[in-house]
């Protein structure tokens, strides 16, 4: 059974995170359709802590306090660029805990002087959007897309792509799949998989055939890695090639300074996905510290429009305050804050369902057209 520990600080949502910009497209995996966005974005999990001390009360005491630092490091990663991140101060362990609203105990093991455990910290958005403005950081207020990864790699004749490999699994198991901007899951390798992407168009990166299998996970895009290993005479190299198909971004890189080949594939798994999850935050990256109020008119052949479009302008990560200040038709006018840029406004109304535009010497906030 799972445990909490809280802090008593009021939860409050400055602003208004509520529904990821990203995920409001309708297309994400399954998973994500289950739980929170707020919380996924917001939630650091399976933090792995194993200290010793003269007593388990200290030893637990002490995996606490990495663990709270280490969540909010890590928290920080993610929803921040690296420009960002260093115009932060250091924070003491009294000011991390004020941003932590629960500490989950997945796991626990305790004896006379040791505690070892697996924790999920998970802090109040609003307190840390708080922090970020007030250091001008730039920041996101939303998830990103899932993305399946499908990885081929070569170890001399050996080809491996379905096939399960001790090497590869090692190497997975060291890299934090988890708590990133975008939700990364694997294929199960089923039959029809298997007839439907070879290694050879893996290793082509072939993005056609690679969207129809992710298309199964619920996910729009494949993230394709092809990788070989390699021994030359001044000792062992991986290679790798990458493509992401959304956005089609693409790129190559060597990893030559490992121990082993499972550390070097390790190497290899962070650097492609702080490349792609650095392009999708750069994307969603929200100023707090600007906003401002629009009054816009929107068509109103029928009150059914009105309230689609106010329950949609709820669903804004970006938005607060909306309300109708007239009602007719076959116009009526809402008025709304926002926080951040126009720009990101406008993109953040187009995952929404919603258009904003230049109507005259009005605004005009309507439905989007599919296609558009």
């Amino acid at each position: 059974m799972h445990k909490y520990f809280r802090n008593s600080t009021v939860f409050q949502l400055a602003f208004g995170i509520l529904v990821g910009l990203a995920l409001l497209t309708g297309d994400f995996a399954p998973v994500y359709a289950q739980e929170d966005r707020t919380d996924r974005l917001f939630t650091i999990r399976d933090i792995k802590v194993d200290e010793v001390a003269s007593r388990a009360s200290q030893a637990r005491e002490t995996a606490l306090e990495k663990a709270e630092l280490q969540a909010y490091q890590t928290l920080i990663r993610k929803l921040a660029q690296e420009e960002g991140r260093q115009k932060l101060p250091e924070l003491t362990r009294p000011e991390i805990q004020s941003l932590i609203t629960a500490i989950e105990v997945v796991e626990e093991q305790s004896s006379s002087r040791r505690y070892l455990a697996t924790l999920n910290v998970r802090f109040e958005p609003g307190l840390v959007s708080e922090l970020l403005a007030k250091y001008s950081v730039p920041h996101v207020l939303s998830t990103g897309q899932g993305i399946l990864v499908m990885h081929g790699h070569k170890r001399g004749l050996t080809e491996l792509l379905w096939e399960q490999d001790e090497t590869i699994r090692a190497a997975r198991e060291r890299v934090d799949w988890v708590n990133r901007i975008r939700g990364y899951v694997f294929p199960r390798g089923e039959i029809s998989e298997r007839a439907a992407i070879t290694f050879a168009e893996v290793q082509a990166l072939s993005s056609n055939e690679a969207k129809q299998v992710a298309l199964r996970y619920g996910v729009r895009d494949a993230l394709l890695i092809a990788s070989e290993w390699t021994t030359s005479w001044d000792g062992p190299v991986l290679n790798y090639r990458y493509r992401s198909t959304d956005g089609n971004m693409q790129g190559e890189g060597m990893v030559d300074d490992a121990a082993d080949e499972a550390t070097a594939l390790a190497a290899m798994y962070e650097r492609v996905l702080d490349t792609i999850d650095s392009a999708w935050r750069s994307q969603l990256l929200v100023d707090t510290g600007v906003g401002g109020e629009i009054v816009a008119l929107v068509p109103t052949t029928s009150l059914d429009i009105l309230t689609d479009i106010q329950a949609r302008l709820k669903d804004v990560s970006l938005v607060r305050d909306a309300r109708a200040i007239e009602i007719g038709l076959p116009f009526s006018r809402i008025a709304f804050s926002y926080t951040g840029r126009e720009d990101q406004l406008v993109l953040a109304l187009r995952y929404a369902g919603l258009d904003l535009s230049q109507y005259g010497r009005d605004r005009l906030l309507g439905l989007r057209v599919e296609g558009e």
